[in-house]
């Protein structure tokens, strides 16, 4: 089971896009913008955030003005949310998605669903609320408070 390269692009690029809405709230961002801050193919960001905008993820607006904005706070996004959103749940295997038969007399079944349960721990407490918080900790940022 892999992560595929549009969901860890798709991480990248709202991670990006949360930064941008923080330092300019309620301007849409243009994925030109994101793609060359983040050195991504634009032509693939279009087709994740199609994806992303019909899951609920993103909002989109046309025109001169348009561009994309998350669609909700990005600290209620989960990286399992944008996973699912383009490839599914992520699963280690089948007995995990109810398509194995021998799920009751297989031992090895219950590693695999335990695994499925830490990943989508995982992936589901991370919202990019949390991805942003850590590359401004990698950067030496400290988060700005508002009273």
């Amino acid at each position: 089971m892999n992560i595929s390269m549009k969901s860890r692009y798709a991480v990248r690029a709202l991670t990006e896009l949360a930064r941008r809405e923080e330092t300019e709230p309620g301007k849409p961002v243009r994925l030109g913008d994101i793609a060359d801050s983040r050195d991504m193919p634009l032509q693939f960001l279009e087709q994740v955030f199609a994806a992303l905008r019909r899951g609920g993820v993103v909002h989109s607006r046309r025109g001169a003005a348009g561009g994309y904005s998350l669609a909700r706070p990005a600290s209620e996004i989960t990286v399992l949310e944008v996973v699912a959103a383009l490839d599914g749940v992520p699963s280690p295997a089948e007995c995990t998605q109810g398509l194995c038969e021998r799920v009751d007399g297989c031992g090895a079944s219950s590693v695999w669903i335990e695994a499925q349960q830490a990943l989508e721990k995982v992936l589901g407490g991370t919202t990019i609320g949390d991805l942003l918080a850590r590359e401004d900790a990698l950067r030496g940022r400290a988060p700005m408070y508002q009273i």
